[in-house]
């Protein structure tokens, strides 16, 4: 015995067993029961925020949600600036009553005028000392190129820079910078919308919705919104697995962003026109985004004009 322990290197370590780590993920899951028309909503992660009050408050999550309790609705600053190129507020609030509705103007109409200009805030008779309608419309039909729009002091203008390719591959592409571009930047755009009353309708966390078939009891998987989907499930898996910002005990949740841009006329009668930018949040769902006066609509950006401008002989960029 003796002698095989001396022939042995006893340096040797044992080998390393290939199981070095185990990951244990545990989730607090929540399926809710089947309704009248057979949906029901399986969450991978307990909600501590249900808007649509589908779930049981004893069932939710003991975690308060990101989204601010706002109490009442915001009071209108009456100090806004008024829309370029109006001079005041009255001013616009007049040329939009009279550029909107029926061209013959009704009792209703009337009781309209009142309510939305006469009795607003920010109206003031003396700003219509020397008013004309005439002068107000060619206002709005020369305002592009020919004056500065106000924006507010959270938005910012830079300059876009595009490569734009050539005929052949021989030659290299070619830059060429839009100027003017007017954005807000999107963290304050969120911030923003997380802290309005209408965040109290936001879906925090994603789930999957189900139907049973009545007659056979079997189950089937239904898409209907983003937060519905899986890939904002996978992203918001990712999320929980990054390290969390230091002394940060909130919540972390995904905010669905959805953009969507179009050319639009600024008034009815007139040429003067915007190319704005819009950003949607899919955590609302898709009946309230849809609704015309639903307010889940926030403007972002501003394109600027581009006409056609040649950069050489192969290459062009027109609008």
């Amino acid at each position: 015995m003796e002698g095989d322990d001396e022939g042995r290197d006893v340096s040797e370590t044992p080998p390393r067993s290939r199981i070095q780590r185990v990951l244990l993920t545990l989730r607090d899951s929540l399926q809710t029961a089947f309704n009248a028309v057979g949906l029901c909503r399986s969450y991978p992660r307990r909600p501590s925020f249900e808007p649509d009050k589908f779930i049981p408050s004893s069932l939710l999550a003991k975690i308060c949600p990101t989204a601010a309790d706002i109490v009442g609705a915001r009071t209108p600053d009456p100090s806004l600036q008024p829309p370029y190129p109006f001079p005041n507020m009255t001013t616009y609030r007049l040329m939009t009553w009279m550029n909107s509705g029926s061209h013959q103007k009704s009792e209703t109409e009337v009781s309209r005028l009142v309510k939305e200009v006469i009795q607003a805030q920010d109206f003031n008779p003396r700003d219509l000392d020397g008013f004309s309608v005439r002068r107000s419309l060619q206002a709005l039909d020369n305002s592009e190129g020919k004056g500065s729009a106000t924006f507010p002091d959270d938005w910012l203008e830079t300059d876009i820079v595009l490569d734009i390719p050539s005929k052949s591959t021989d030659d290299p592409t070619r830059s060429f910078s839009v100027p003017g571009f007017h954005y807000r930047p999107l963290v304050g755009a969120i911030r923003s919308a997380f802290a309005d009353a209408q965040a109290n309708a936001f879906h925090l966390l994603p789930f999957k919705r189900l139907w049973k078939d009545p007659l056979d009891g079997h189950q089937e998987r239904i898409f209907d919104e983003l937060y519905t989907s899986d890939s904002w499930i996978q992203a918001q898996d990712d999320l929980q697995r990054l390290p969390r910002e230091p002394g940060c005990s909130l919540e972390r949740v995904i905010a669905g962003l959805m953009f969507f841009s179009d050319a639009t006329h600024l008034a009815t009668f007139g040429t003067a026109k915007a190319w704005p930018l819009y950003m949607y949040f899919g955590n609302l769902t898709k009946y309230a985004r849809s609704a015309p006066k639903s307010g889940a609509c926030h403007l972002v950006g501003f394109f600027p004009s581009v006409s056609g401008f040649p950069l050489c002989s192969n290459v062009c960029l027109s609008s």
